[in-house]
């Protein structure tokens, strides 16, 4: 099932962050800018999508009544710990 929602875009990072399901959640997209510029187009709110982790996007297309369709892969951004432990 996907969810209609409000995402909040970190041109520098990628970070994409939204309230789906009724909690926040944080991912990163590869190509910010694209994704910003496509939102703005949108003919309706964005969907997300937990069970594929894509952020789907309909944009309205000249000649096409149902819009051409994007769909955005989001991974799950790194967490602020360290990654890997250093031994002694």
């Amino acid at each position: 099932m996907a969810y209609p929602i409000l995402p909040v875009i970190d041109r520098q990072t990628g970070q994409v962050q939204f309230k789906a399901e009724g909690r926040w959640r944080t991912r990163y997209v590869a190509d910010p800018l694209r994704l910003e510029r496509l939102i703005a187009r949108c003919a309706r709110r964005p969907t997300f999508d937990p069970a594929t982790s894509e952020l789907l996007l309909v944009v309205p297309v000249a000649g096409d009544p149902a819009g051409k369709r994007f769909a955005f892969s989001l991974a799950k951004f790194p967490s602020a710990g360290a990654l890997t432990k250093l031994g002694s």
